[in-house]
């Protein structure tokens, strides 16, 4: 079968064929070679990701963060205080971290949480995990 007779039988833009070593006809309909693309004939981007500007952490701005931190934890969280001290939630978190009681109180909270659900909820809940450990 020719490149001719195999395009007008599928109707299909067949961009080359090629006879393999067994005998068999090999049809692609996609070309051999992709086109080039330069970002000129990109779309502009979505997003503008300018560099972030890191202001230092000096110790007495990390005294003052592990402080506020350690005094209410609910309300100094990390996003406000990397808003209040102009540095990343990132920075915040390695400086600062959350204090072992107010993580414990966090997770009786979502184990009390837990307990509130009723059988079906719950089911539904540990299926969404372990599909999502299939990821």
């Amino acid at each position: 079968m020719s490149s001719a007779q195999a395009r007008s039988s599928l109707g299909t833009n067949i961009h080359f064929t090629e006879t393999l070593e067994d005998g068999s006809i090999f049809v692609s309909r996609v070309p051999r070679q992709l086109p080039t693309i330069s970002e000129a004939d990109l779309p502009p981007p979505i997003r503008q990701h300018a560099p972030v500007e890191q202001k230092p952490l000096t110790a007495e701005l990390r005294k003052t963060l592990v402080k506020l931190r350690n005094e209410d934890p609910a309300h100094w969280t990390v996003s406000r205080l990397a808003k209040k001290f102009d540095v990343s939630a990132r920075t915040v978190l390695m400086a600062a971290p959350c204090p072992q009681w107010r993580r414990e109180e966090i997770q009786r909270q979502a184990d009390s949480e837990w307990e509130k659900l009723g059988y079906k909820k719950r089911l539904i809940r540990i299926n969404r995990l372990r599909r999502r450990l299939l990821w």
